[in-house]
């Protein structure tokens, strides 16, 4: 790996389910746990509401994810909104989902906006992907899903996932990889509970195969 860059990944084999940076806790990395607010917030009729606390597997800072707005329906285009903050209260950064708004193109759109440092903007898939998905990648995984529930099926086949968060000048900073379900960071500089705080709001809507229609957040 290219130095200066970080790997971070989700464990959910492991309770709570943990983000593990650079090698691992085997390896010399880090591991961050994903802990839901106990009691769990009431889910909204669009289940975007989020509550949950970024813990260190030792001793170290943690930080706390809530939910500033819900997202709304999707005629309106009102994106959720999310705040990270450390154990004072101070903010880390906020964090904005926005989804394509009914009846019009578009990708859905994540913001990440630091208290110190850039402002980031992803949007899920790349253009050339969804050009191609949506005659051709639709219709596979329409046939992919009747071979299903037919029992000769052996998997899915999903839209574009891949996210890169790029800067207002278009560096990027972080990549999400869909194949390889990983996130990888860049540039230096990033708190690993901002860093976490996305992968855990982003794999609660776009969760890994296998890690259930809500990810590892089941509000």
């Amino acid at each position: 790996m290219t130095p200066g860059r970080v790997t971070y990944e989700v464990k959910y084999g492991v309770h709570p389910p943990a983000v593990v940076s650079g090698g691992g806790p085997d390896a010399g990395g880090t591991a961050l746990r994903l802990c839901p607010d106990e009691p769990a917030p009431a889910p909204d009729r669009y289940r975007s509401v989020r509550a949950f606390h970024v813990l260190p597997d030792t001793q170290g800072p943690w930080a706390r994810v809530v939910t500033e707005r819900p997202l709304g329906p999707r005629v309106s285009g009102q994106a959720a909104v999310y705040r990270v903050e450390d154990p004072s209260g101070a903010p880390l950064g906020r964090i904005t989902m926005r989804r394509r708004r009914a009846f019009r193109p578009g990708r859905t759109r994540w913001t990440v906006e630091p208290a110190t440092g850039p402002a980031l903007r992803g949007y899920r898939g790349r253009l050339v992907w969804w050009a191609l998905w949506w005659p051709v990648g639709l219709t596979v995984s329409l046939l992919w899903a009747i071979t299903s529930l037919l029992g000769e099926g052996d998997g899915g086949f999903g839209p574009p996932r891949r996210v890169i968060w790029r800067d207002g000048t278009g560096r990027a900073h972080v990549v999400f990889r869909g194949v390889a379900d990983d996130y990888r960071v860049l540039t230096p500089g990033w708190d690993p509970r901002l860093v976490t705080a996305l992968v855990g709001l982003h794999q609660s809507f776009d969760p890994s195969e296998g890690a259930g229609a809500f990810g590892w957040y089941q509000a």
